[in-house]
């Protein structure tokens, strides 16, 4: 692996201190980072941040590294980019599966020598963090999942006062930069393209529309402009098939914390299905807050998560019995 590594700044309080003070320059946080090769010969990039015993992986680098680096006190966070997003290798045709993601994470797992860790996924990496617990449970202690996707491809409607998120989006201005992108307008500035778009849509995914500015901006991989992403997607979403996931985790008799943002628009009913019936599952509401509820409401997340990976009860966070 090759290295970064920076000197650890001393600090009375190490989590408030990284809560606020995590710019590169002042975290402190030891780094490594690199590229480990998948069976069929894809490239994942990783980064490995933080010491201690309790390891953590987490899907999606670039989006979570910087925001989720105050968890990475007295532990190690282990992010990386599934194949097709981010800096790492685009996905092969016919390799863009749920099957193949989660088989990516137990590579990635024994490559870096990890026996055992927690894991955390947010958005739909949460659902994958799941699967990835329910073939391999014994490599799993403990499992996050902030803002899932729901645990079934039954639908649940959306909450009052949190509509679905394409509703909160001007669909005629996207469908306009979409047609200059087939016209050519963008040809050769992918990057371009991407960021108009984002323009347009980011803000959707927050309570408080104006900080949107606030998500990691990913428009400079080409992995991540529209058109690859949507091929990508293409491929991904038919691969999961019919599922329900809610009997599988609750066997995995692992424990786990659920966050989801009350103004999110994937519906919160489906956050607490993952919970609903589970002793060993706990769900912790933050309002206000949409898909970032870490970049909306920091200080509670920060608090639940980190107590929770400690092994202590998350604050704010409750059990579901079965209605």
């Amino acid at each position: 692996m090759n290295g970064r590594f920076r000197r650890r700044l001393p600090c009375a309080a190490p989590l408030l201190c990284l809560l606020a003070c995590s710019t590169p320059e002042t975290t402190a946080i030891p780094r490594q980072e690199g590229f480990i090769a998948t069976e069929d010969g894809s490239r994942i990039r990783y980064v490995m941040m933080g010491e201690g015993e309790q390891v953590v992986m987490i899907p999606m680098a670039e989006y979570l590294t910087d925001p989720l680096a105050p968890l990475a006190v007295d532990r190690r966070l282990l992010f990386y980019d599934p194949r097709s997003r981010g800096p790492s290798d685009r996905a092969r045709p016919g390799t863009a599966t749920e099957d193949r993601e989660v088989r990516d994470m137990e590579a990635l797992r024994t490559a870096t020598g990890i026996d055992s860790m927690a894991v955390l996924g947010w958005s739909g990496l949460g659902k994958q963090v799941a699967v990835y617990a329910s073939r391999h449970p014994t490599r799993v202690t403990r499992i996050v999942q902030v803002s899932p996707v729901p645990p079934s491809s039954d639908t649940y409607p959306p909450e009052e006062g949190a509509p679905p998120r394409e509703n909160r989006v001007d669909a005629a201005a996207v469908q306009a930069v979409d047609e200059q992108w087939r016209s050519g307008r963008f040809e050769g500035d992918g990057e371009e393209y991407c960021r108009q778009r984002m323009n347009l849509t980011q803000h959707a995914s927050f309570a408080d529309t104006s900080r949107w500015r606030a998500a990691p901006d990913l428009c400079a991989f080409a992995n991540e402009w529209p058109h690859n992403l949507s091929e990508y997607f293409g491929e991904l979403l038919p691969s999961f098939g019919a599922f329900d996931w809610r009997d599988s985790i609750r066997a995995v008799g692992r424990p786990r914390l659920v966050v989801h943002g009350r103004e999110d628009g994937i519906p919160l009913s489906g956050a607490r299905a993952w919970v609903e019936g589970d002793p060993q599952a706990r769900l912790l509401v933050l309002s206000p807050a949409g898909h970032f509820p870490f970049l909306e409401q920091p200080e509670p997340f920060f608090e639940a998560v980190d107590a929770f990976l400690r092994g202590r009860a998350p604050p704010g966070a409750q059990s579901i019995p079965i209605g």
